[in-house]
């Protein structure tokens, strides 16, 4: 600091500048984000999101994929005559096209046997294929399922990272009005040492017969305003500490208490990027904004939902056809004999004949596709709005800081220039005293209009889909 002697005894405004941090007691916006991203309690549910969305994928890809095996056996016998033991089993594998694969084994005994379940004496083996020929022939359950979930999974993972964003973002407010709170404090502090040390001077002067006696109201008068200042500016950087230090986890996800020792980092200035970056970045937005992802995905999974309603206004007609050898002659797969008159064909049909629930749910899928559809364009128009004003606030609050920044330099210059007046007896401390509480002032609003701009670039970064930081232009 600057030291001005009004006089021998009056000391008077050190230069004001930023305020001096020691080395490693700084907190810097990049480190307080990514233990945000990591630790946080929030953070580590929207990473569930998807890992639940895994999960139903998972059970849906095991619908789609999982073969199953079945058995049955049915045996009965009455007064020491076994009149019949029936023995079945089956594995079915299914396959994407909605065409199931069926290997089976049927082997009968007894005295009572209807002829059509007679088979040799090893059993009768087929190989043969299950296919929908109505409702199934384009989409079925296993399939819709499955496109739901793989479209809920693009949804958690938009879901997932607006959580995210919207996390660091308020992380980004919360670290920005921390460095507002400290530098007003140290603001109040500079101020309330300059005019402690002025009354000291002051009074000296009045008991000495150079200044009137006035002059110690005026100079305590100011003592007054500077200490009230302090007193708030101390207040409001505790709740600004305070505030900041609930985003503070460490990686067992214990709360962890804000140092009182650190200080935020100097963040560089980051100019607002060009407009043809911008318009590539909405562009991009539009498309791949976590917002949009999500309602994309739900739009997805509603038109899933909407097919599999439409195709089961089909009658539900399902063919089944198998080629059947004789186990004794049969080894494996590739002993079935290439032609054979053995087989069994079969077909199965129902319909409802109103059809009253089918439309029903068809109606309400459709109406849901529509709303999906409807909230996606909704989301895209808001995600545009959100860019473009932020994109304002940002320039805004840049400019801003460099006029006040102007404003601070241009301040300090009339301070000075009002302390040489004062030392020559050319001016009044009232005027001094003036000069110094603008320069406080101006000092001041430079502190919140850089906060302004620390949450403005956030504000962007959050409304292009980006986590609070702007990416490299």
């Amino acid at each position: 600091m600057r030291v001005v002697l009004a006089s021998l005894l009056l000391v008077v405004a050190p230069r004001m500048g930023p305020a001096q941090q020691p080395a490693g007691s700084i907190l810097p916006l990049d480190s307080l984000l990514a233990r945000v991203a990591t630790n946080h309690p929030v953070a580590r549910q929207a990473r569930l999101l998807v890992d639940q969305a895994d999960g139903v994928v998972r059970g849906a890809l095991g619908a789609m994929f999982d073969p199953t095996l079945s058995a049955s056996w049915e045996r009965k016998g009455f007064g020491g005559t076994e009149y019949f033991n029936y023995y079945e089993a089956a594995l079915k594998v299914p396959t994407p096209l909605g065409i199931d694969v069926k290997l089976g084994l049927e082997k009968t005994r007894g005295q009572y046997i209807a002829p059509d379940r007679r088979t040799p004496g090893q059993g009768l083996v087929s190989l043969g294929l299950s296919m929908p020929l109505g409702q199934g022939i384009i989409t079925d359950r296993r399939r819709t399922d499955l496109a739901a979930a793989r479209a809920k999974r693009v949804a958690a993972a938009g879901a997932r990272s607006e959580l995210l964003n919207a996390l660091l973002a308020e992380a980004t407010a919360a670290w920005a009005d921390w460095d507002r709170a400290e530098r007003v404090l140290s603001v109040a502090r500079e101020g309330q040492a300059l005019v402690a040390f002025r009354a000291t001077g002051i009074r000296r002067r009045v008991e000495a017969g150079e200044l009137a006696a006035i002059d110690t109201i005026e100079v305590r008068l100011e003592v007054v305003r500077r200490e009230a200042t302090l007193a708030l500016a101390e207040a409001d950087a505790v709740a600004a500490r305070e505030r900041l230090g609930t985003y503070l986890w460490d990686d067992r996800g214990v709360p962890v208490a804000l140092d009182s020792a650190l200080r935020p980092a100097e963040t560089p200035t980051v100019a607002l990027p060009s407009a043809e970056w911008l318009a590539r970045e909405l562009t991009r937005a539009l498309e791949e904004h976590p917002k949009v992802q999500k309602a994309r995905g739900d739009a997805d999974a509603a038109a899933a939902l909407q097919r599999q309603a439409a195709v089961e206004l089909f009658p539900d007609l399902e063919g089944e056809v198998a080629r059947l050898a004789d186990r004794a002659e049969v080894g494996g797969l590739s002993d079935f004999p290439a032609t054979s008159g053995n087989y069994k064909f079969g077909v199965s049909a129902s319909s409802g004949l109103l059809l009253l629930k089918e439309r029903g749910k068809a109606g309400e899928a459709a109406a849901k596709g529509r709303i999906a559809r409807l909230v996606l364009a909704d989301v895209q128009r808001d995600v545009a709005a959100a860019v473009r004003t932020a994109a304002a606030a940002m320039d805004g609050a840049g400019r801003a800081t460099t006029w006040q920044r102007d404003a601070v330099a241009l301040s300090r210059r009339l301070l000075d220039a009002e302390l040489s007046r004062f030392e020559a007896g050319e001016s009044s401390l009232f005027l001094v005293n003036q000069r110094e509480r603008a320069l406080l002032d101006e000092t001041i609003k430079l502190a919140e209009a850089e906060a302004k701009r620390v949450m403005a670039t956030a504000k962007l970064a959050t409304a292009l889909g980006y986590p609070a930081r702007l990416p490299e232009p």
